[in-house]
């Protein structure tokens, strides 16, 4: 049987950049834990994951001092970790036109 910390460590994820893919997408941690592990296997999803951190402490920005400063800490290490700097936005698949098959 697999632990929690076998599955982040498989995912390549902390349990806090889970916790806030989860808030970000409105899924519960497991799904969050699975969503995060297939996006870095895409070639953006570090920047996806880093933008998921960073539109929460956005968010975070308007409720608590204390949130805003843990999730900057968070979203300083996430860049730490995942610091592909691929923009999924200029992917050729993403491009408006192009069918994937």
């Amino acid at each position: 049987m697999l632990t929690m910390d076998d599955c982040l460590g498989l995912a390549d994820l902390e349990a806090d950049e889970v916790a806030q893919i989860a808030a970000h997408e409105h899924i519960p941690f497991m799904a969050a834990l699975e969503k995060g592990a297939s996006l870095l296997h895409e070639p953006w999803g570090d920047a996806a994951v880093r933008q998921m951190v960073w539109d929460n402490l956005c968010c975070a920005t308007c409720r608590s001092a204390a949130e805003t400063a843990s999730l900057t800490m968070l979203y300083n290490d996430t860049c730490t970790r995942h610091p592909n700097p691929f923009d999924r936005r200029h992917s050729p698949t993403r491009a408006v036109g192009v069918q994937r098959h």
